[in-house]
């Protein structure tokens, strides 16, 4: 069961960063640099602070998952 866990959190930190890369390439493509700001300030920033603190609870609770004691740090 750890190693599932393990790779499923893997797999979503991978795909955490491949969807802020298609945001970012989203964010350069736009045609003017108004529209550039606007889509920085309205969806790039508040997504990169979702998809990074997704990131850190993920592998955070991976090495829970592997420390010795994490039964009872994760029940409490």
């Amino acid at each position: 069961m750890n190693f599932f866990l393990t790779f499923l959190g893997l797999f979503w930190c991978v795909a955490s960063i491949v969807i802020l890369a298609t945001l970012l390439v989203w964010r350069e493509r736009a045609a003017t640099p108004p529209e550039r700001s606007r889509r920085l300030l309205a969806v790039v920033l508040p997504a990169a602070a979702v998809l990074l603190g997704s990131i850190l609870w993920t592998l955070l609770h991976v090495m829970l998952l592997w420390g010795s004691g994490a039964a009872t740090v994760a029940t409490r």
